[in-house]
């Protein structure tokens, strides 16, 4: 922690076994956002109709999503409702506790995974500008994320958009995140800025 409270401190002057951490936290955060992202598009399906039909229960499930099939094995045999019947299952809105459980659980974790990679971020070689402008999109991204499925469920089901545009700028921003601080670590240093990190580089 002392290295990253130094001015000047880059990620190229971490030892090995710090590297080799710092990566793997990285790389397993990174597979995270994409398990996450290809998790979501499988729960709530694909495009703007998807999120209002799952959050606001707008809309109609796909045919295929429910069948009639006979049950295996001889168990006992369900009626379902004829709009299930004709291929147009029900759909329910997603509840209040269902969306307060959610939130409670990522309110919890993704501020923490964001504070983690985000200080990685700084000690890249990225200008400062650079950096402010990832760390806010992401920090941005993630707020939006967050709160859109209380935008969809209880102020409309149009603003759907904005769920799946927040979704793909909180994977686009995550992925600079931990993508790039690994590749700073692991490549050779700027000879310009050697000198002017947190160990000097050795003489010739």
């Amino acid at each position: 922690m002392r290295q990253f409270a130094s001015s000047g401190f880059r990620l190229w002057n971490l030892g090995r076994e710090a590297r080799v951490l710092y990566s793997a936290f990285c790389v397993l955060t990174f597979l995270g956002v994409v398990s996450s992202a290809l998790y979501y598009g499988d729960l709530v399906g694909a495009g703007t109709a998807g999120v209002a039909r799952y959050y606001a229960g707008v809309g109609e499930a796909p045919a295929a999503s429910m069948g009639s099939a006979p049950p295996v094995g001889g168990g006992p045999v369900v009626e379902l409702p004829q709009e299930a019947e004709r291929g147009r299952p029900i759909v329910v809105a997603v509840t209040y506790r269902k969306l307060l459980e959610v939130t409670h659980f990522h309110l919890f974790t993704m501020p923490v995974v964001l504070l983690i990679v985000a200080h990685l971020f700084l000690a890249t070689g990225l200008g400062d500008r650079a950096k402010l402008a990832w760390i806010v999109g992401a920090i941005g991204s993630v707020a939006l994320h967050l709160a859109t499925p209380w935008l969809v469920r209880y102020a409309g089901s149009g603003l759907a958009f904005l769920h799946a545009l927040s979704g793909v700028a909180l994977t686009a921003t995550m992925s600079m995140l931990t993508i790039h601080p690994v590749v700073a670590m692991w490549r050779r240093p700027p000879a310009r800025q050697s000198s002017r990190s947190g160990t000097e580089a050795p003489a010739p």
